[in-house]
């Protein structure tokens, strides 16, 4: 019998390879740049202040080859809306601000900004969804926190609250239930994205460039089932991360919230799961 959830998630994925935007190419649009660390971090005020690439010193780990942030299928609204999809509307910003130092700053696209802790906060609207989002770089760590709030009653079919664009260039990946053993696997390109409901942290290896990146979920949604998974593209390996409620109509006031965090290293071939436990671990105390 065909696995459910395999299913599904062809079926999503779908969806997602025609809801992109292509009128603009973000990549064109002035950018927001945040140091801190070695990391580098490029933003997009077109795509809602949305990352658009983070390398590691001068080692591009996430690349502007697709969307990152939050999107969420509302279907009354047309589909997928959030960061570079339209299918359900424009993500309307509200309100945007940054810190840096602690210290207030103006956030004006095409500068950059440096500093040992950058915060950026943003508040918009997905359809009828509020979405909260607070992005921290601190010491090389990049923490986002997410909340999606229903503003009224709509159905949302579907919503990954977290996606990165993990450079094509990483070959090999590592990861940990909450409980159990480890798990590893291979990328080739095989156009798969296979969901977990039990991973605590992954990490992904570049040899070529022998660094490598940790995620780790700082806080699992409450009232929802967490799934990460990789999909395995020959452009990407896009690092997902969905919520399932359990009900696709989500009342008046009905929220959900999540934290995750991302860190890049450096590490030989032969030691590089061995440094991706060690910097998983420390993101737990931090």
């Amino acid at each position: 019998m065909a696995d459910p959830r395999r299913a599904l998630a062809v079926a999503l994925l779908l969806g997602l390879a025609c809801a992109l935007a292509g009128a603009e190419d973000p990549r064109e649009s002035a950018l927001v740049t945040l140091r801190s660390a070695g990391v580098t971090i490029e933003l997009q005020q077109a795509y809602g202040w949305t990352i658009q690439s983070l390398s590691y010193r001068g080692v591009p780990v996430i690349t502007p080859t697709g969307a990152c942030g939050t999107i969420a299928c509302v279907p009354v609204a047309g589909g997928w809306v959030g960061s570079a999809h339209t299918a359900g509307g424009l993500e309307r910003v509200e309100a945007v601000s940054l810190t840096v130092d602690g210290q207030p700053a103006e956030l004006t696209p095409g500068e950059s900004y440096s500093g040992d802790l950058i915060v950026l906060t943003k508040r918009s609207m997905l359809d009828k969804l509020r979405l909260d989002v607070t992005l921290t770089l601190a010491d090389g760590l990049l923490t986002e926190h997410v909340a999606l709030t229903a503003t009224e009653d709509v159905v949302v079919t579907t919503v990954y609250p977290f996606m990165y664009c993990i450079t094509a260039q990483t070959t090999d990946w590592i990861a940990a239930p909450v409980e159990g053993e480890e798990q590893t696997g291979t990328f080739s390109a095989a156009n798969e994205l296979r969901w977990h409901d039990d991973w605590a942290w992954t990490a992904a290896y570049i040899p070529g460039r022998a660094t490598g990146v940790a995620f780790r979920h700082l806080a699992h949604a409450e009232g929802a089932v967490t799934l990460t998974g990789y999909w395995d593209q020959e452009r990407y390996h896009k690092l997902y991360v969905r919520w399932e409620t359990g009900e696709d109509r989500w009342p008046e006031g009905f929220t959900v919230t999540g934290e995750v965090a991302l860190r890049c290293f450096e590490a030989p071939a032969a030691g590089w799961q061995a440094m991706a436990r060690q910097v998983a671990s420390e993101m737990v105390a931090e």
